[in-house]
């Protein structure tokens, strides 16, 4: 399927990246208020999940909305993924959703979590940085590939486990079946020195940052 693209309302949105990063054939949803960031950008939802409760409800605008009650537990970027998995994708990529409130930034990569989990890949992409969390299930290895990247910074931290086993090709410091504490944050302050870096996870959960050089 094609990939589902997420618009989220942080306050530190950058218009003109999402109108880079969408795709002509990308579905695109918008979490509550990230609605204001599409249209102004020039794009044009097939869906708008959220409460409202933070913005005005989108009248007129041409597209399906499904309304959630203000009280709940997910987040409205959460309902979001929720219906879009229901709907058959499993490649996402969230816009809008770094910067802000910390709690909120942190639980868009709690989100990230939740779609590995599920059988699914998704990324936070702002104009700095991509950041993926990458899961290993069943004993079974996740590859990810990190391409066109030469020169960038990259990070890699246990994430929603006490500690990940990862190999990792084509940076500045290579592991080899090398074990990260969730305690001891020796993943950080990494380079990508190769067009086809890759990370291979073997045990865990990963949290993946890859930024711009600073």
């Amino acid at each position: 399927m094609h990939r589902c693209v997420i618009i989220g309302a942080s306050p530190e949105t950058d218009v003109d990246f999402i109108r880079r990063a969408v795709r002509d054939d990308d579905f695109v949803v918008c979490a509550d208020g990230g609605y204001v960031f599409a249209e102004k950008a020039g794009i044009k939802p097939g869906l708008l999940i959220g409460d409202f409760d933070s913005s005005e409800y989108p009248d007129g605008c041409g597209c399906e909305i499904k309304l959630l009650p203000v009280m709940k537990d997910d987040t409205d970027t959460m309902s979001c993924i929720r219906e879009c998995l229901d709907r058959g994708y499993r490649d996402f990529v969230l816009l809008g959703m770094t910067g802000g409130r910390t709690d909120h930034t942190f639980a868009n990569y709690s989100a990230l979590l939740f779609i590995a989990q599920h059988g699914g890949r998704g990324t936070i992409m702002d104009k700095n940085s991509s950041i993926s969390v990458i899961a290993c299930k069943n004993g079974i290895d996740e590859l990810m590939h990190i391409a066109e990247k030469n020169g960038c910074g990259f990070a890699v931290f246990p994430f929603g486990c006490e500690s990940c086993t990862v190999t990792l090709k084509g940076f500045l410091y290579k592991a080899e079946n090398t074990v990260l504490h969730a305690d001891f944050p020796m993943g950080t302050s990494n380079t990508v020195i190769s067009e086809s870096a890759c990370v291979i996870l073997h045990s865990g959960n990963a949290i993946v940052m890859v930024y711009a050089p600073q």
